[in-house]
């Protein structure tokens, strides 16, 4: 099977998003498929599926609607693109996506956010050993740094803390780099950037709790490779959590720094605490990346541009609605 992704940007950036296509052209390729990967649409394409992540498809317009008019399409749906650019960009991404043949959304939260049929294949995962952690203290937040992830929240909820810490960003810092200017200095916060693989690894053998402040999130793969690790987490809600054992993680509600405060004071004071997130993370069931790559090769293969569109969580017959 040939297979045309349709990728904007620089398909190594460390972001849930591209993350999650690297991993599915890669998971393609060893299976012997021919993966050929487009930063936009171009002018001749030839026989085989096409794919598009939901990041670029929206912004082709009538290049897109042609396209999908001519030949089967199906598109990759991370997040929705209106929960970035405002309500207003809502109706634009929805008449986007019902004109393709398939929407793959990755979660089902992200799903239920756009009134668009589609089926949920999640992001995998890959085993890791439990953290070791460092005993200090530490806190890790491993996002992007742009408002919807909710730095200022935790830098706020970090300053108010009264026990130990220390709390380190991993993340890149050229998203929005008029909102990272405006963040505020707090002590004990190190920025470490945009990190690969190996050192995103280190840094999560080494912290104590991962916490996550978004006020948005679709999934959170970050969180699900926390869990893995049995790591502590601290977060507002995402979509990783739906449906899933709630006593693997302290939850609390985004724009508010003082229950997040709170949150992480009780875990930092509470190696009792930590020790039953710790149980309870390593308990819950998550996909991994072959079973993941086997669900999407048999949507593209079937992707026949019936127009038949289902939602449901992929592996397994997904549930029409």
């Amino acid at each position: 099977m040939r297979v045309h992704l349709l990728c904007p940007g620089d398909p190594t950036q460390r972001t849930g998003g591209y993350l999650y296509d690297a991993r599915l052209v890669q998971g393609l390729r060893d299976r012997g498929h021919e993966v050929l990967v487009h930063p936009d649409l171009p002018e001749a394409l030839p026989d085989g599926v096409v794919l598009a992540d939901g990041l670029l498809w929206t912004a082709l317009g009538e290049r897109g609607a042609r396209l999908a008019a001519e030949r089967p399409v199906a598109v990759l749906l991370h997040s929705p693109l209106w929960r970035e650019a405002g309500p207003h960009a809502r109706i634009p991404e929805e008449q986007a996506l019902r004109r393709v043949a398939l929407v793959i959304a990755t979660s089902a939260r992200t799903a239920a956010d756009l009134d668009v049929a589609s089926v949920i294949v999640e992001p995998g995962t890959d085993p890791a050993p439990p953290a070791r952690g460092s005993g200090t203290g530490r806190l890790l937040c491993v996002a992007t740094v742009t408002p919807r992830k909710g730095h200022d929240v935790l830098l706020e909820a970090v300053r108010r803390l009264r026990v130990p810490h220390e709390l380190r960003c991993a993340g890149s810092l050229e998203r929005d780099t008029g909102w990272v200017d405006g963040l505020p200095e707090v002590p004990g916060v190190r920025w470490l950037g945009e990190l690969d693989g190996p050192a995103l690894a280190r840094e999560l053998d080494a912290a104590d709790v991962v916490v996550h402040a978004a006020r948005y999130e679709g999934w959170g793969m970050a969180l699900a490779e926390a869990l893995v690790r049995g790591l502590p987490v601290v977060s507002t809600p995402a979509g990783l959590f739906d449906g899933r054992d709630p006593g693997c993680r302290l939850e609390v509600p985004p724009d508010d720094p003082g229950a997040l405060a709170s949150a992480l004071e009780r875990v930092l004071g509470s190696p009792e605490l930590r020790a039953t997130l710790r149980e309870r993370a390593l308990g819950v069931p998550l996909p991994t990346w072959p079973e993941q790559v086997t669900a999407i090769e048999a949507l593209l293969r079937g992707c026949d541009g019936s127009g038949t569109r289902r939602t449901g969580r992929s592996p397994g017959p997904p549930a029409r609605r």
